[in-house]
């Protein structure tokens, strides 16, 4: 996370009564870091991506969600494990 020293910095219990307040200031683009014991967390403003418009982030993330950890086994991939299992299963 990058930390600057001319932002505003609050502990979290004293950000808790005024934190409609601080999500305003950051929407008008003050980052704020909040504290709490030893983390720091930094607030900054989000902008959602509009899929309305081609969107080369947007794009990437959908290519890695096709692609990443959570894709569809193969064919393959589903053979291996469950020979795996009868392999195992044989064992006990």
């Amino acid at each position: 996370m990058d930390y600057d020293e001319g932002m505003k910095t609050l502990t979290v219990n004293q950000a808790r009564p005024r934190l409609a307040k601080l999500v305003d200031e950051v929407h008008a683009g003050a980052p704020v870091v909040l504290v709490h014991n030893d983390k720091l967390v930094k607030l900054e403003r989000y902008e959602p991506l509009d899929p309305e418009y081609d969107s080369p982030e947007l794009e990437a993330m959908l290519l890695q969600a096709v692609t990443g950890p959570h894709s569809p086994y193969s064919k393959q991939d589903l053979l291996a494990i469950a020979s795996k299992v009868r392999r195992e299963m044989g064992r006990k």
